[in-house]
């Protein structure tokens, strides 16, 4: 696009073109020409888009070498030991993984020695370590580091359920759950990762990271530099907040000088999960800032949830003011089921083991002698709020996408004959795209492999159910995808699943998990493929040696999260039982899940929020959420330079579900790194925040995860047991409840 060319920068980020080609694939010329007709301001050098293409290749060597023997064995090993990590920091009270980005430092040392001390044998070392091996190991550690959901299951049925599953069943309900969703991605690339506004945020720090590392000019070397004198420099700061002083996590000036109201706990603590909702505490630990990606989303993705996070901390307490639901009944935040006990005047943990059989299905009759469930108020109005924003994730890619969409489907292959295609797409027709049969074939053992896990676990998930949960997931893996794809933030089917299941399969706690576990993590999966083929499309890698890597991640992600998972349930279950936790061990992962399998799968949804229940609500909110973007569509169409299209009521709701959950003592100091980095920097000191501000975001995020591997491991009992804790003093009350002294002195 020339410069003095205007484009409708509103509803989207501004799309990069070829010079000698104005319209994009999946635009018609007559769409092209309304939207510039609406332009409101001239092309914004700061749009995501430009950013994209001053990180991503513009250019490519058809002839490095990436499916090499070290590029498999390194990543291979460094895919064990994070998929590892990232499961044992499950179980934390904040848990930072070892990062993706780590993973690759460790690699670029590795690979950079290998190819300057192994013998120059082709298949051993066919020469300088290159940028498109380094992104191969990337996407293999990618797909192994996470904890894979069908975990979930595993650890609360092994806390909560009699008769869970072996250790075969359990390794390979992780694989069949963890591959199916690949099968959906390879049909949606043509809406999530060949267009170029599908930016994927979240991966631009990596893509900045791989292009300086192996970049050979001068100023790449100065940033390659840079970046390790950020991670130095955290790693040694890091360790402070971690064992030293960890009460730099969260300082509550209020909590400080009133240390015996409830209330300051509630409204100004928030050091631990559910300590309260962290109302201007301070943190200086970036394990802490790091959870809401402040150098990374863009300031209006950012600016949304926020503001979700401001009308949550005007809103819960209130609830709990008022009492709604009976909410001084129970915690003012928490993530488990209680049953209230007139006698005592005391709400207790519900006790589940009294109303299921020994099959793990409901037993009525012990359920009317014992009563139903009761959530905490605010954990209850977070399932109206996630409810919310599954259907108003899907009406917002109706209003702002929907024509795109369409266009885009109906357009593209012929654009791509006539050559109309941006700078990435054109560059990526040098590599043979994997064929879309191989997507069909994963996508059916997937569910083969599902169906058999099913019956063989003993999980009463009947075959036609299974079918059902991952046609639900395949149908909504667009449009939630594409807000990820867009925003960098989310939204799943957890909810949205359970409640169908439970109304097809009521009284079957186990069989719900297994029904949200496929039609959860089905669509997350295909949208974390999405990404790393998009990153692979950034940095030129064949598309058939990114699926190859993708696969071989899985199986071997798969295999440590189960030894991992095992060994820390099996050593550590009472802490994990425990609402509270400690602050090296925490539950609220598997007590979360089985608090859903209870009520939406053992006692059902209509007995637990139809009508004339309390929590009525939650259901009504599926229907509700679809009209929530409506409103601000509707000003944007008549006022369409008021930027009321930046009004993202699916980022809204992100913020709204921040709690409960999660600590919060971040929030405050991540929202004035927000505008220092994507307001200030961005706009004033363009050059610096291409060149460096990823590098600095992925520099804090790997210092940070190392060092919280090694205090895990090192001093806290994570690899043989014994806690070595520091001494107490002010900055380290580990003897009290809260470590930011919130309710120091309480009487309760």
């Amino acid at each position: 696009m020339n410069e003095g060319e205007k484009k409708d920068i509103a509803a989207t980020p501004e799309i990069y073109y070829d010079a000698d080609d104005s319209n994009p694939p999946w635009e018609t010329p007559n769409k092209l020409k309304q939207e510039e007709a609406a332009a409101v301001d001239e092309q914004d050098p700061d749009s995501d888009i430009n950013v994209v293409n001053e990180l991503a290749s513009m250019e490519d060597d058809t002839t490095l070498p990436c499916f090499t023997l070290r590029a498999v064995f390194v990543g291979s090993l460094l895919a064990c030991l994070s998929a590892s990590v990232y499961q044992l920091m499950l179980f934390k009270p904040v848990g930072l993984p070892l990062s993706n980005t780590f993973m690759l430092m460790v690699a670029y040392v590795i690979c950079n020695a290998w190819a300057r001390y192994l013998p120059p044998v082709h298949w051993l070392n066919p020469g300088p370590f290159n940028v498109k091996e380094h992104t191969c190991i990337y996407v293999l550690v990618s797909a192994a580091n996470t904890s894979a959901y069908a975990t979930y299951i595993l650890s609360a049925q092994e806390l909560y359920y009699a008769n869970p599953p072996g250790a075969a069943g359990s390794i390979f309900l992780l694989f069949a759950t963890q591959i199916v969703g690949y099968g959906i991605a390879g049909q949606l690339r043509q809406f999530l990762v060949y267009p170029p506004d599908m930016i994927w945020p979240t991966s631009l720090p990596t893509v900045s990271l791989l292009r300086t590392l192996n970049s050979s000019k001068a100023e790449a070397k100065w940033r390659t530099r840079f970046f390790f004198i950020v991670f130095l420099g955290m790693f040694t700061y890091e360790f402070i907040p971690q064992y030293l002083f960890p009460l730099l996590g969260g300082i509550s000036v209020f909590c400080l000088a009133n240390t015996s109201s409830v209330w300051f706990q509630r409204l100004f603590g928030g050091l631990a999960v559910n300590e309260g909702l962290g109302i201007l505490q301070l943190s200086f630990d970036w394990n802490y800032l790091s959870a809401m990606n402040p150098l990374v989303l863009p300031l209006w993705v950012q600016i949304n949830v926020f503001g979700g996070i401001l009308l949550m901390w005007l809103l819960y307490p209130l609830i709990y003011h008022y009492n709604i639901w009976d909410a001084q009944k129970f915690p003012f935040l928490s993530n488990s089921i209680y049953l209230f006990n007139e006698t005592s005047g005391q709400s207790e943990i519900y006790p589940q083991h009294l109303v299921l059989n020994a099959d793990n299905s409901l037993n009525q009759t012990m359920l009317d002698v014992v009563g139903r469930p009761s959530f905490p108020a605010t954990s209850a109005v977070n399932y109206v709020f996630i409810n919310f924003a599954v259907t108003a994730s899907i009406a917002h890619v109706v209003l702002y996408y929907g024509k795109r969409l369409w266009l885009n489907m109906r357009n593209t292959r012929q654009h791509f004959k006539e050559g109309k295609m941006d700078i990435h797409m054109r560059l990526m027709q040098s590599y043979k795209e994997v064929p879309a049969w191989w997507y069909y074939t994963i996508f059916v053992i997937g569910i083969a492999l599902n169906i058999a896990i099913a019956y063989i676990n003993n999980s009463q998930l009947p075959w036609w159910g299974v079918i059902l949960a991952i046609a639900i997931s395949t149908v909504l893996s667009l449009p939630l995808n594409l807000i990820t794809a867009v925003t960098g933030q989310g939204f799943g089917l957890n909810v949205f699943a359970e409640m169908i299941c439970g109304f097809i399969l009521p009284g079957l706690p186990v069989a719900n998990m297994y029904f949200k576990t496929l039609g959860f993590n089905t669509l997350s999966q295909a949208g974390l493929m999405a990404n790393d083929l998009k990153i692979g499309h950034y940095l030129k890698v064949p598309p058939r040696v990114v699926f190859f890597n993708q696969i071989l991640g899985t199986i071997l992600g798969s295999l440590f999260n189960y030894i991992v998972n095992d060994n820390v349930v099996t050593n550590e279950r009472e802490i994990l039982l425990n609402p509270v936790g400690s602050n090296i061990w925490n539950g609220a992962t598997p007590q979360t899940i089985n608090s859903a399998a209870i009520t939406w799968g053992a006692i059902g949804p209509m007995a637990m929020f139809g009508p004339g229940t309390r929590y009525y609500i939650v259901l009504w909110a599926f229907i509700i959420g679809f009209a929530l973007p409506l409103p601000f569509w509707l000003l944007h169409k008549r006022f369409p330079k008021f930027g009321f299209d930046r009004v993202n009521i699916p980022m809204i709701l992100v913020g709204l579900c921040v709690l409960p959950g999660a600590a919060t003592s971040y929030i405050t100091v991540a929202f004035c790194l927000v505008i220092g980095s994507q307001w200030y920097l961005r706009r004033y000191r363009r050059n610096w925040f291409v060149k460096y501000n990823y590098l600095v975001s992925t520099g804090l995020d790997s210092a940070t995860s190392l060092m919280v591997f090694f205090v895990a491991f090192a001093l806290h009992g994570a690899a043989d047991g014994n806690d070595h804790p520091f001494p107490i003093w002010w900055g380290n009350r580990q003897d009290a409840k809260y470590l930011d002294y919130c309710c120091l002195n309480c009487d309760q």
